[in-house]
Formats: structure tokens, C-alpha cells, sequence
């Protein structure tokens, strides 16, 4: 198998597992904001917000499942390896850590995108409307979220360099 064909394989794993969170994280947790909006118009803000949140996520699951050569052209996944295949019986351990920085790296960016979306729309809906409940801990968790992001995307960019770290 060759190192852009596991790839193409895995983008479109995360972008299935990116739609799952999308519908059975996200929105849910938004459509019981519903119950918290005091007239017609923020109703219908929040729906507009989850039709919006709906169409992006179709979109990128769009992009990741019609154009992963793309996404690994853009981070130059299948570069930094010894060899342009991946014999499933060989692997060696500079291998497997990049490929378990990426893996890990991705499911960190996945897991905690949404929660960064969810955290701002929340944060955003309390700045506006007063009667909408507080919760001391959004700030520490949107922080969280946010850094979480970050390393996740700084695992997959510099992923040769860890494994070379890690290796020694």
C-alpha cells in the first residue's frame, strides 16, 4: 500500500467521524439551546446558526471524502518517510510514531472542533441575551478546546520532526 493511499483511506475515516460529531454532538447540544431563547427572533437566529453549522460540516465531509489528495498535497502527509510504501508486516518505529502523530494529531483536531464551534456560539448567545444560563466553566473550557486545536494541528505539521526527536 502506498503512503498516499493510507492517507486518502484515513482523511475520509475523520471526515465520516467529523459528520458524526457534527450530528450527534454538536447540533443536539444546539437545538437544546432552543429551550433557553426568550422570543421568536433568537429561535430563529439559532436555527439559522445550525442550518449554517449543518451545511459547513457537509460541506468539508464533502471535501474530505471527493478531494483528500488535496488535504495531503497541503501538509505533505506522504513525505518524511523512508519509503513510498508501507509494507503492512515491516514497519519500523520512526513509521509508526509519524503515523501515530498524524492519527492522533487529526482525532485531536476533530474531537475538538466542534467543542471550539459550540464554545464560541455559547459564549456569543451569552454576551447577547441575559436570560441564557451562565456557566463559570466556558471560558477554561473553550481555552482547553482552543489548545487542544493547536497541538493537534502542530502534531500533524511537524510530525517528522517529533519522530525524529522521539526516536533518539
Amino acid at each position: 500500500m502506498l503512503n498516499r493511499d493510507f492517507f486518502r483511506i484515513l482523511i475520509k475515516i475523520i471526515g465520516l467521524y467529523f459528520f458524526i460529531q457534527i450530528i450527534f454532538g454538536v447540533i443536539p447540544s444546539q437545538i437544546s439551546f432552543l429551550g433557553f431563547d426568550s422570543d421568536f427572533s433568537q429561535k430563529i437566529g439559532t436555527l439559522i446558526y445550525i442550518f449554517i453549522i449543518v451545511l459547513l460540516s457537509i460541506a468539508i465531509l464533502y471535501f474530505l471524502i471527493r478531494f483528500p489528495d488535496r488535504i495531503i498535497d497541503l501538509f505533505k502527509l506522504d513525505k518524511g518517510f523512508e519509503s513510498n510504501r508501507i509494507p503492512l508486516t515491516n514497519f519500523n518505529s520512526k513509521n509508526i510514531v509519524t503515523l501515530a502523530l498524524v492519527i492522533i494529531g487529526g482525532f485531536l483536531i476533530l474531537e475538538n472542533l466542534t467543542s471550539v464551534i459550540s464554545l464560541l456560539y455559547y459564549d456569543l448567545k451569552r454576551n447577547y441575551d441575559p436570560l441564557f444560563p451562565r456557566d463559570p466553566n466556558n471560558s477554561i473550557n473553550l481555552l482547553l478546546a482552543a489548545l487542544n486545536l493547536i497541538l493537534g494541528c502542530l502534531l500533524i505539521v511537524f510530525r517528522k520532526s517529533i519522530s525524529v526527536y522521539l526516536e533518539k
